[in-house]
């Protein structure tokens, strides 16, 4: 073994990091991978809930506002250890994090520590921008109730928040990106993959994100390094699960056996492993 890793795992609100991280968790348990756990989680409580929410095949629950656990483990193969750092926390913190510019003493230990990020975003909740310039005037009452919706607090955009995000984690990083960022490498993955009902051939998870956040695609090809950065498609569970109705066959098959990824290339593998090793 000659390689050693730290990766940041982190996503906004309903990313599904959780689900994730407990069927990475499955795999590595089932032996279902070429890696191995070197070191085990600590605490296991957040993934034995899920996990045995999932072997009843329901849903897990959704991560309590306020909740900052952190799920630490170590794996590795014969070439590389990768130590895993997720802070399981609700999602809206992150939305906190980038509209405050406030970061926490553990979230600045915990990027700057870190040499690979992993960073979950759910393309199917990412609202479809309108196209301004095929839109006729609008009338009165469209224009009443567009101005009748005030929100509490302004919110920055996807394709914006993302960027902030990305950028607030440089900045404490100490990276610049006049020059094209070669560390921390960079994997975008686009969650819930299964809930977009795309071909399972000829469609690249770089190519949705070009059609859904095209601000953000420019900006990865921009600031990271040919090499240091990528796009996949994640699905951690195959299917969507509910959280009151079961479902059986998802029990049958066996959580363990559940999900894929798609890989850059487009290609559908079942090895979740493979997210986390670039």
């Amino acid at each position: 073994m000659n390689q050693s890793h730290q990766l940041l795992i982190i996503g906004g609100p309903n990313a599904g990091k959780t689900h994730f991280v407990c069927q990475l968790y499955n795999r590595l348990d089932a032996k279902r991978s070429t890696y191995h756990m070197v070191t085990a989680p600590l605490d296991l409580t957040v993934i034995k809930s899920v996990i045995g929410r999932l072997a009843q095949g329901l849903s897990g629950e959704h991560t309590e506002s306020g909740l900052n656990e952190e799920i630490n483990f170590v794996v590795a193969n014969k070439y590389k250890e990768i130590a895993l750092s997720f802070p399981d926390y609700a999602g809206e913190q992150i939305r906190t994090l980038v509209r405050d510019r406030l970061v926490s003493s553990r979230w600045y230990e915990l990027i700057t520590q870190s040499d690979e990020w992993l960073l979950l975003i759910r393309p199917d909740e990412i609202p479809t921008l309108e196209d301004i310039t095929t839109r006729g005037l609008a009338n009165v009452e469209d224009l009443k109730s567009r101005f009748a919706i005030v929100p509490k607090q302004v919110e920055l955009a996807p394709p914006s928040f993302y960027i902030e995000l990305l950028q607030m984690m440089l900045y404490i990083k100490g990276k610049s990106v006049i020059t094209p960022v070669i560390e921390p490498r960079l994997t975008i993955a686009l969650s819930c993959w299964d809930t977009l009902n795309l071909s399972s051939s000829g469609v690249t998870p770089f190519g949705e994100l070009q059609k859904r956040l095209p601000f953000l695609a420019t900006f990865l090809e921009t600031a990271w390094a040919h090499d240091s950065w990528r796009v996949c498609g994640l699905s951690s569970l195959g299917r969507t699960l509910d959280t009151k109705v079961p479902d059986d066959d998802f029990v049958d098959e066996g959580p363990e056996t559940a999900g894929y990824l798609v890989l850059p290339s487009g290609e559908h593998d079942p090895d979740l492993t493979k997210l986390i090793t670039f």
